[in-house]
């Protein structure tokens, strides 16, 4: 099973009343922030937009847009999963059609423009990382004088994905007996790792196993789910797509330093 998974935290912070500018690295800074870490890679997109490209020795593939933060592509045995419309603009004036975009601080219609602002700023890199052939990317969006001329509150959000195989967790320290490459003659061992995850083949027994593990299944905190179909109001393509979107309608109040988080896992057996 290979897997995309996307976390996202917002925190609101204490600023002047004087917006502050948005601190994003440029093409060169970007480069120089993935370069160093395997499976990560910063290049330039469609528009010259700069993208982020998440390869996991797992079997799966994802690309990020900086522009809106952006998840435009997850390629799984090279057929991508995910959706942009063919008429989707790359030019950095209106939000990415498609993919996995962000609706933030509001959905839909509202007190501001149509589904808030993080899809239309540019995000930055706050860090990348890989972890056993999962590479992860996590980028930071904060307020500037275009969020503060809709919505005047200082924030930090931070937005992380990875492309991961599935894992377990509360096997460590376990005795195991590893059938492969000879399920006749299992070799005895111990489990020494916090996460076990499936690169390959696996086929072992936990001796003595607690009463409870945690798969990472993708169950997140949001409480709503949001699908629609445009159907002929998009004629060329709406039988090649339907949105299914994780949603917080409602209101979440923070004060400075609280935070509020929530996870998307998507995965294919």
């Amino acid at each position: 099973m290979v897997a995309m998974s996307l976390k996202w935290s917002f925190s609101p912070t204490i600023s002047a009343s004087r917006p502050r500018r948005v601190n994003r690295f440029s093409g060169v800074a970007m480069a120089s922030a993935g370069a160093s870490v395997e499976n990560v890679k910063v290049t330039q997109g469609l528009g010259d937009l700069p993208k982020v490209i998440l390869t996991s020795v797992h079997g799966s593939e994802a690309e990020l847009y900086l522009y809106g933060g952006c998840v435009t592509s997850w390629k799984v045995a090279s057929k991508d999963l995910l959706f942009v419309r063919p008429d989707a603009v790359f030019t950095g004036q209106k939000p990415i059609s498609g993919g996995i975009p962000h609706c933030f601080p509001q959905f839909g219609p509202g007190a501001m423009q149509q589904h808030g602002f993080a899809r239309n700023m540019n995000w930055s890199i706050a860090s990348s990382e890989n972890v056993e052939g999962n590479p992860t990317v996590t980028l930071e969006l904060k307020d500037g004088p275009y969020s503060r001329s809709m919505w005047d509150y200082g924030f930090e959000a931070l937005y992380k994905a990875s492309v991961t195989g599935a894992s377990v967790r509360g096997l460590k320290g376990c005795k195991t007996l590893n059938k492969d490459p000879d399920p006749k003659n299992p070799v005895e061992g111990k489990e020494e790792r916090d996460v076990v995850t499936f690169p390959g083949f696996v086929d072992c027994v936990y001796l003595d196993a607690p009463g409870e593990l945690q798969l990472n299944n993708g169950l997140g905190i949001w409480s709503d789910a949001v699908l629609w179909n445009p159907h002929l109001t998009m004629e060329s393509s709406y039988k090649d797509f339907v949105c299914v979107e994780n949603a917080k309608i409602g209101k979440v109040e923070l004060e400075p330093k609280q935070s509020w988080t929530a996870l998307q896992h998507l995965s294919l057996a």
